[in-house]
């Protein structure tokens, strides 16, 4: 029983880190139609900006709103520079977000060098619930998580900031004779999607190492969240997320990580072909 108590507090631990990376990769790919192949590097740049914060003896967690804020900014200027120019173009968007992952990760490296870099657990030790004992820095993880997924996926769904970006989504040309400003909305919504990411990025930043590599480990993971969450929907991320953590765990506790993402991927496959809807109908 401690054994399966243990397995169901790791899934947990699993889905809430998956909903928060994916959570931006949801709104850029699934509301703006856009594959962008750089979010990973968005996790990695707010795992930077923890390890900054606690170099300069900030405490960590002031580092997850500085992490928000320097990447809603560099969300933005990228969503102007960038993306603004070729999002009715997707395979354009794919091209040029890979081409951006590439610059961010040796940006990061010409920066920082190559070296690990950590951050210490804010929170050490472990606390005894339900009869096992389970890492309390993830106890806290999983609060944050849920914090941050329902007052973003509230944003979009309850405010007229949400009704905006909603309108867009259905049908731009339209939005753009009723006089939607859909230029503003785009450059909050990518902004919004990146600071995510990099509180995301500062929340796991206590869990391993950070180098400019570390953000190619989540963005797979992200995208399948999305694919079985469904495209377009929000809080599909969540049914998304639950689903991924659970299928990996499951296969995880039977045999090894390496199935565990095998199966991921056949639940993401299954869920594509349930639905009958082609990956690039996501670009529409």
């Amino acid at each position: 029983m401690d054994a399966l108590t243990l397995e169901l507090l790791n899934g947990l631990s699993l889905f809430a880190t998956l909903g928060i990376v994916a959570l931006g990769l949801g709104i850029v790919f699934g509301l703006m139609g856009i594959i962008n192949l750089a979010h990973g590097e968005f996790v990695m740049i707010g795992a930077y900006v923890a390890y900054v914060a606690h170099a300069s003896g900030l405490s960590h967690w002031l580092s997850l709103p500085l992490a928000a804020v320097v990447l809603f900014v560099l969300g933005a200027c990228i969503e102007v520079g960038l993306i603004r120019r070729i999002h009715r173009r997707p395979e354009v968007t794919i091209l040029a977000t890979f081409g951006l992952s590439i610059c961010l990760r040796q940006a990061v490296e010409l920066i920082f060098t190559k070296d690990f870099r950590g951050v210490p657990n804010p929170v050490p030790g472990a606390t005894r619930a339900f009869g096992v004992l389970f890492p309390t820095y993830r106890y806290v993880l999983i609060g944050i998580a849920v914090v941050v997924v329902v007052v973003t996926l509230l944003a979009f769904t309850r405010s007229r900031f949400g009704l905006t970006v909603r309108a867009i989504v259905a049908d731009r040309d339209l939005a753009d004779a009723s006089g939607v400003r859909t230029g503003i909305a785009n450059f909050c919504a990518f902004g919004i999607g990146a600071a995510t990411a990099g509180i995301a990025g500062a929340l796991v930043a206590p869990l391993g190492a950070i180098e400019p590599q570390a953000g190619l480990a989540y963005l797979p993971g992200a995208f399948l969240v999305v694919i079985v969450g469904g495209f377009g929907r929000l809080w599909g991320v969540i049914a998304g997320a639950l689903a991924v953590a659970a299928v990996q765990t499951g296969v995880i506790h039977f045999y090894d990580a390496v199935w565990a993402q095998i199966a991921a991927l056949v639940l993401a496959v299954l869920m594509l072909q349930l639905r009958r809807v082609p990956v690039e109908g996501a670009t529409r």
